[in-house]
């Protein structure tokens, strides 16, 4: 469980790597997409990895398919209904009633009954199917563009055919490996238009609620396929993904087009984080790096934090403040829209994979140890 939280964040070459072999194993069990999860009877010591809130409703989402919902601020929790036994990575819920989570095996999970039943809507076979569906046809328009180019065109026009052929071999494996790219984050801005972002430059959008899926991966500049770790849109509108060495785009058209960043820092980001202020969000990933932008990235500043470990989640009150939290039991407050920090006190050196506030003075945490709350005061 561990190595696949920490693939989720992209720590390492030699982590993708052994979790890359964990999905191959994936393979070896299909029915994982067909199995419904298993009920725990100890369903708070459950490695989890997001949380969401949705009015008085917490949700979390993590392994082997696990969904659990409280509706009294963490205290307790119940299972829901899951269709997969696929390890859950992220969530997001349109309102009080909608949601969508993503995970491994590219899937893709959807309800309307505040979490309490869960719909498969998209698996990692359907979405190569999507890629090479994408692929076939970038490689034609790149060849019918060569054979009309003029003579003086057409060695830039070989280049992108060139890439063209490279990306449709990449697609080709993909669907030969069969469903073990993961997805990593999912955003819908209303009850039709989605988007889902994964490893590898995994990037899908939904125009029609999730009745129909497209690969939009060639809309980003992302010719290393660099993981796409988590996007999330900012007041105003801008829409920012992050992820892999220091991997940042950004759209100010709801996802239509998008502008390549230049990051403040090249080691990976795991978190986008809004504060309420139109165009002004939080980013923050390896080694206690924290960066704040005014203007829907296009500058950062560094926020000095005190930690130097890894930063996975955070959330924001109603009032205003943002809590961050990370690895080694890190978490920490900022009552200022992040312009400092301070640290709150934590028991331990827990792994900690996502927060949100139950209420202005606590908080709930989830780790691969499961379940816990915090006290902010």
């Amino acid at each position: 469980m561990l190595i696949q939280t920490f693939f989720k964040f992209g720590f390492s070459t030699l982590l993708l790597l052994i979790s890359a072999t964990s999905f191959a194993l994936d393979l070896n069990l299909p029915d994982r997409l067909k199995t419904p999860s298993t009920h725990f009877s100890h369903l708070e010591q459950t490695a989890f990895l997001a949380l969401a809130r949705a009015d008085n409703r917490i949700v979390t989402v993590g392994e082997r398919g696990v969904i659990a919902v409280s509706d009294d601020n963490g205290v307790s929790w119940q299972q829901s209904q899951v269709p997969v036994s696929i390890l859950i990575t992220a969530i997001d819920f349109i309102n009080e009633q909608e949601a969508w989570a993503v995970g491994h095996s590219g899937v893709i999970l959807h309800t309307n009954d505040q979490a309490n039943t869960w719909k498969l809507v998209l698996d990692g076979n359907q979405a190569n199917q999507l890629l090479l569906i994408k692929a076939k046809k970038v490689l034609e328009a790149a060849q019918e563009d060569y054979e009309h180019a003029e003579e003086y065109e057409k060695e830039d026009y070989q280049y992108a055919m060139e890439d063209a052929e490279f990306a449709l071999s990449n697609a080709e494996f993909d669907v030969g490996l069969g469903p073990s790219n993961p997805f990593l984050d999912v955003l819908f801005l209303n009850d039709k238009k989605g988007f889902a972002v994964g490893a590898y430059g995994l990037f899908v959008m939904t125009l029609d609620g999730g009745a129909t899926w497209e690969s939009v991966a060639g809309r980003l500049e992302n010719f290393d396929r660099y993981h796409l770790n988590t996007l999330d849109q900012l007041e105003g509108g801008a829409i920012i993904i992050a992820g892999e060495a220091g991997t940042l785009f950004v759209s100010y058209d709801e996802g239509d087009q998008w502008e390549t960043l230049y990051g403040p820092y090249q080691g990976s980001f795991f978190g986008i984080q809004p504060t309420g202020k139109k165009d002004e969000a939080l980013l923050y990933g390896l080694k206690g790096h924290v960066f704040k932008t005014q203007n829907a990235g296009q500058n950062w500043k560094r926020i000095n934090v005190d930690a130097e470990t890894s930063l996975t989640s955070s959330a924001l009150s109603k009032n205003g403040s943002i809590v961050i939290a990370g690895l080694s039991g890190v978490v920490m407050i900022s009552y200022d829209q992040g312009e400092s920090f301070e640290l709150l006190n934590t028991t331990g050196f827990e792994g900690f994979n996502a927060v949100e506030f139950s209420d202005e003075k606590n908080l709930v945490l989830v780790s691969d140890e499961g379940i816990s709350r915090l006290k902010v005061q």
